[in-house]
């Protein structure tokens, strides 16, 4: 989401989970500066082709320098906040030892036969 609070302030909220995430949201506040990734890559020492691939989630690792330098060419920060509750290691243990549990019910009937195919 991009918003415009004044002529000097804008304000992009992402919820970015991956690279190509990333990539997208710095496209946007790129354009919503009004500059071409051939301006932005010259301020911030980087090739065009680099932030082109970038924005377009062409590359599979991109270091933090680059990023920080073009965060801050395009006057802005990075900020963390903590994400939604979601699914948990505590939530996959306790599905893998249902799935068990389940297992262990059905195996009884199934046991006899298995002894006898080994």
């Amino acid at each position: 989401m991009v918003k415009v609070v004044s002529d000097s302030i804008l304000c992009i909220k992402y919820s970015m989970n991956d690279l190509p995430e990333l990539g997208r949201a710095l496209a946007a506040l790129r354009k919503a500066r009004k500059m071409t990734q051939k301006e932005l890559a010259a301020l911030s020492g980087l090739g065009q082709s680099t932030l082109a691939r970038f924005e377009t989630g062409g590359v599979a690792e991109f270091g933090s320098r680059k990023l920080l330098r073009l965060l801050e060419v395009l006057g802005h920060e990075m900020s963390f906040t903590p994400t939604r509750q979601g699914f948990t290691l505590d939530d996959a243990l306790a599905e893998r030892q249902a799935e068990a549990a389940n297992a262990l019910q059905r195996s009884p009937a199934e046991a006899p036969r298995r002894s006898q195919q080994r």
